[in-house]
């Protein structure tokens, strides 16, 4: 009975807090430009704040939040001038910044430089495939919904029926079963999108909505490697129910970026799978 108090306990301010979470990013992306491009920045800092904290311990802000922040709002503001290239240039001389920095201070550079990347070049590619045409609006909707749809299910199927672990050295509450439901719902939500949209949900359709949902689940075990090495249970309680940002983006972060190298590679969104 206490277990499923506690169960309950963090599931209704998880449920409150997307209520509110989940239409401002709608919003931010049905809006684009600037209005995605803050959302995109406030996102990232909040990561960021929460990555030097876990990371370097630094609970004041420093020169390594302050780097964030310039790779952020940088490389935002120069893809709103339509200057992507430079956007990334932006990213990475922050980068090689901290770098630099890092190793005169006698530190190792590898977690400063990491952090920025991780962080920024996520954001960055969220805000640039929104002026991906066709299907930039389409395709981060897309995103979004199969990464919520995963996290939910993963999170409630796994607290329900609990079973096997996934990577208990990682994450001892992550399970085999939240990770199948994960995946399934992930697959689920994006064939649901497309039979709303009128298209056919084929079988490469089908695996690149597999592989977002696989990406999100990659990138919460990444973000709670992340927090185990370094000693932390919660990014921060930024989010209730959530814990910080990076509790709540991690998946984003990773499923964002794999999207984003696909549409470089193919030279399309792989919405048009659905289409074609």
């Amino acid at each position: 009975m206490t277990t499923l108090s506690a169960k309950n306990s963090s599931l209704w301010p998880r449920i409150l807090t997307s209520i509110v979470l989940i239409p401002s990013a709608l919003v931010a992306v049905y809006a684009g430009g600037w209005i995605l491009g803050v959302w995109a920045s406030a996102a990232g800092i909040a990561m960021a704040r929460e990555w030097v904290k876990i990371v370097h311990r630094e609970e004041a802000p420093g020169w390594r939040l302050a780097l964030h922040a310039a790779a952020i709002l940088g490389s935002q503001a120069l893809l709103l001038a339509d200057m992507p290239d430079m956007a990334m240039v932006c990213v990475l001389l922050m980068a090689l910044i901290g770098n630099v920095y890092a190793q005169r201070l006698g530190e190792r550079s590898v977690w400063t430089v990491m952090g920025i990347v991780f962080i920024a070049i996520p954001c960055l590619a969220f805000a640039q495939l929104r002026i991906l045409e066709p299907f930039g609006f389409e395709t981060l909707v897309w995103i979004l919904c199969i990464v919520w749809a995963t996290d939910s299910a993963a999170y409630l199927a796994g607290s329900a029926l609990g079973g096997p672990k996934l990577a208990p050295l990682i994450s001892p509450n992550k399970t085999w079963v939240g990770s199948v439901s994960g995946l399934a719902a992930g697959m689920v939500a994006g064939m649901a999108l497309a039979s709303a949209a009128g298209y056919s949900a084929e079988a490469d359709y089908v695996l690149a909505c597999a592989g977002v949902s696989v990406l999100t689940q990659c990138g919460d075990l990444a973000e709670s490697f992340l927090k185990r090495t370094f000693g932390v249970k919660d990014a921060s309680d930024l989010i209730p129910g959530h814990g910080g940002a990076l509790d709540r983006l991690d998946g984003l972060i990773f499923a964002t970026a794999g999207v984003a190298i696909f549409v470089e590679i193919a030279g399309f969104s792989p919405v048009a799978l659905a289409v074609s």
